[in-house]
């Protein structure tokens, strides 16, 4: 098991017509977040073990029907003490 814990931000542009169809699929994902969300953007917020962990996430996002593009704008990773979670 991964001793380290690796957090990013995302910018989600999505087509208007498909954002509700994106949102449920998003909010679907295990250790997925939407922080803030308009007509056509998604603040989404993805936690991994790894940093390969929060790619795929980022891919699966990038994929669904709708999404335009999905921009990291911050990553953080940090090495858990034993115990925490």
């Amino acid at each position: 098991m991964s001793n380290e814990l690796h957090v990013t931000s995302l910018v989600v542009q999505v087509q208007p017509e498909q954002m509700a169809q994106v949102r449920q699929a998003i909010m679907k994902m295990e250790k997925a977040d939407l922080s803030v969300n308009n007509e056509v953007k998604l603040v989404v917020v993805l936690e991994g073990s790894s940093q390969k962990e929060l790619m795929d996430g980022i891919e699966t996002i990038n994929r669904l029907p709708g999404v335009l593009s999905a921009a990291m704008v911050y990553h953080q990773s940090e090495v858990l003490e034993e115990g925490e979670i």
